[in-house]
């Protein structure tokens, strides 16, 4: 529940057929190279603890915990300038009321696709 004038994560729309292909249901983040937030489905905002109307601050580096953040961004750069396909992390995500939660990460690269994003689904711990 914020009340900060940063720039909010628009609603999401419903996306490609390439997004589609995962559950429904699994909360998914998509970001483009550079870690900002492009898309998040409503599962992802209930799992992060944000409500519909709520801002989601759109740079994904500013929700992970410092003693995670180094390999996050690690992998990150990885997938952008190795095309690395794919990784997993076992992280903290600040959520919407501003505390901080275990989750399981996949990240999936598909900046070779159309969309050009890269996919994370979470599972909460």
């Amino acid at each position: 529940m914020s009340t900060q004038s940063a720039p909010s994560v628009p609603r999401p729309e419903f996306g490609s057929a390439s997004e589609k292909k995962g559950s429904p249901h699994a909360p998914m983040l998509y970001l483009d190279r550079s870690g900002t937030i492009q898309r998040v489905n409503e599962p992802a905002r209930r799992a992060l603890g944000y409500g519909v109307e709520d801002t989601l601050e759109p740079c994904f580096f500013s929700h992970v915990h410092g003693r995670n953040l180094h390999r996050v961004m690690r992998d990150l750069a990885h997938m952008v300038s190795h095309r690395t396909q794919r990784t997993r992390w076992l992280l903290r995500l600040r959520t919407g009321n501003g505390r901080w939660r275990w989750y399981r990460a996949r990240a999936r690269n598909h900046l070779d696709c159309a969309n050009a994003r890269i996919h994370v689904q979470l599972r909460p711990l």
